[in-house]
């Protein structure tokens, strides 16, 4: 098989820090330190929590609880980002295997820990929460506490636990190795190429609609040969959240969801919503594209195609560039916390078979640095993911400062970074251009990528709930039955501005997040609606935003997403928060309108 490649070819993460190599005794000899220090914990605290507890004792349980959880997920993400490298290598598939069964027996010695806590009294827990040795961790413990009433017996939680690596991660890994080893067959300039599945995605961005077809054909083939097992994965992935639902007692499948982001069900529906209200602008939009491009229909295949034929490309260097210039621009900090990215190693962005798809970044703990992951194609495209992705990384990065069980944020907040970051190399690439058609063309692009973020992710957070509802109310459902919900939910977004194909139906089976993180895909439209707020704000202020947006950002996960927005002037349980963000997509839509017309389309 080819290698494929990129200018990205050699740019591979530095471990430095965690371990050596996959064969480093000392994982195996810290796994057997962190055994031997969560058992210590056990015996030491398991009958001292309680209501007569000092605060002082309480201050050394979280204290010594957060360096045993810093220093195993050091082991865990080690491990985890080499699966991710390779994820079809036997190798790093043991080893991730080998050390989640240390973990899960590591972490259900410690489940003592927040099950006493949520047996507290309301006014104990208050009481220790409000003390100077255990106020530091006051956010951790009170949404500890949110999910009180969807707790098991302890016995339960450790049974819970140890069966996971045989039944949800286990159906996970599977997803994971299958999608590892496929392989796209595309003709490229006459040549056919094996290629990744984000190798192949991305020829659907180029001016070649042929090429374009012929990719779209080949990726709905290889999803088809596997069509079979993805089902397989997804239905038993889906009734086991039905079977936590119940077992937990939560209302709906989005709940468990909703507690982990910290934001109440209105939120959330307001959220979904708005965008419901506003999901002609799509329609409205590809309108513009479908007269532009002068197609007799605009097919799927065709929603990402660059208007123009001189496409532009963007090498590793360049994007490199371009990112700095645009966090440098936006504040020193942020510039300086980016550099190290690229200075140290810290990203993984070479092209490679087995590697998994998409882009991600890895916060690891406290005393260390977060890893990114790219899949570098060479298009503009992969620059703004590039972006993206070290939005999180400065986020998590500057986060450290909250420790390790507060460092973190829910994932609503999480993207606030990212897309932030988006939007300032934009602003920038947009204003370094003269030539009308390709000021349209970046515009256009920029529109295509909110819509991706803030309805299309809408679509799939539709599709998912439909797909649990079936899957409670019909049993174990066909391939052909998921087929339909896609295609509809689809239909949902684009209307009739775009003819979604049969071919198209199938793609469902490929979206990691739907493995991954159930009910994650909301976050994102949370994400970018909040930032185009957030933008229009930095746009027009100035003065002392950067100040507090990058205070924002060093708050991590130590207050909930209301509190934080609200620190920054926004409200987002408002259900009319949202129509701000929508508003500026409207007005973008009509400035390409009026820019097309300007060009004679």
């Amino acid at each position: 098989m080819t290698k494929p490649t990129s200018s990205a070819d050699g740019v591979v993460w530095n471990f430095e820090g965690l371990y050596s190599s996959l064969d480093d005794p000392n994982i195996r000899s810290d796994l057997d330190t962190l055994d031997e220090r969560s058992k210590a914990f056990e015996e030491k605290y398991r009958d001292l929590i309680g209501p007569e507890m000092t605060t002082e004792l309480m201050g050394n349980v979280l204290d010594e609880y957060e360096a045993l959880d810093r220093d195993l997920t050091k082991v865990v993400y080690y491990a985890r980002l080499n699966f991710a490298k390779n994820t079809t290598s036997h190798k790093e598939g043991a080893l991730m295997q080998m050390v989640q069964e240390r973990s899960i027996k590591i972490n259900t010695r410690l489940l003592f820990l927040e099950l006493a806590w949520c047996n507290l009294d309301d006014g104990v827990a208050k009481s220790l929460m409000d003390s100077p040795e255990v106020a530091k961790y006051r956010h951790y413990l009170e949404v500890v506490r949110l999910r009180k009433p969807h707790k098991l017996t302890e016995p339960e939680e450790k049974v819970w636990e140890a069966l996971s690596l045989t039944s949800r991660k286990a159906f996970i890994r599977l997803f994971d190795e299958t999608m590892g080893r496929l392989v796209v067959k595309v003709e490229v300039d006459g040549v056919v190429q094996d290629l990744t599945l984000d190798g192949a995605i991305v020829l659907l961005r180029k001016p070649d609609r042929e090429l374009r077809k012929r990719a779209w054909l080949a990726i709905t083939d290889a999803l088809e040969k596997d069509m079979p097992l993805l089902t397989f994965i997804f239905n038993n992935l889906v009734y086991h959240h039905a079977i936590t639902d119940e077992f937990r007692r939560f209302p709906h499948p989005m709940k468990a969801r909703n507690l982990d982001n910290q934001v109440d069900d209105d939120t959330v529906q307001g959220l979904l919503k708005a965008v419901d209200r506003n999901v002609g602008l799509v329609s409205r939009y590809y309108r513009l594209k479908h007269k532009i491009l002068g197609y007799d229909s605009l097919k799927d295949y065709d929603r990402y195609a660059p208007l123009f034929d001189d496409t532009e490309k963007c090498t590793y260097e360049e994007a490199k560039k371009m990112c700095l210039d645009a966090y440098g621009s936006f504040s020193s900090r942020t510039g300086e916390v980016a550099q190290m990215f690229f200075d140290k190693g810290w990203i993984d962005a070479e092209l490679k078979q087995g590697k998994e798809g998409g882009a991600f970044s890895a916060s690891v703990s406290s005393d260390h640095h977060p890893y990114i992951l790219l899949n570098f194609t060479d298009s503009l495209d992969d620059a703004m993911t590039m972006a993206h992705e070290l939005g999180h990384g400065i986020h998590q990065y500057l986060a450290q400062s909250q420790g390790d069980l507060q460092m973190n944020t829910p994932l609503v907040t999480a993207e606030t970074a990212s897309v932030f970051g988006e939007m300032i190399l934009f602003n920038r690439l947009l204003a370094e251009r003269d030539d009308p058609k390709q000021k349209l063309a970046l515009l256009c692009e920029k529109i295509e990528d909110i819509f991706a973020t803030a309805v299309r992710q809408v679509m799939m957070n539709r599709f998912e709930t439909r797909l649990h509802e079936a899957r409670r109310e019909k049993g174990e459902l066909a391939a052909d039955d998921v087929h339909a919900m896609w295609k509809e939910e689809n239909v949902w977004m684009f209307g009739d501005s775009v003819e979604m194909t049969d071919e198209y139906s199938k793609w469902w089976s490929y979206v990691l997040h739907f493995v991954h993180y159930p009910f994650y895909t909301y976050a994102y439209s949370f994400g970018e609606l909040m930032v185009l707020a957030l933008y229009e704000q930095y746009r027009k202020s100035g003065g002392d935003f950067v100040d507090r947006y990058i205070d924002m950002l060093a708050s991590g996960g130590s207050d909930y997403p209301r509190n934080l927005m609200k620190k920054m002037g926004m409200d987002i349980t408002d259900p009319e928060f949202w129509q701000l963000g929508l508003d500026l997509v409207e007005r973008m839509i009509a400035q390409a309108e009026e820019e097309a017309k300007a060009l004679g389309y």
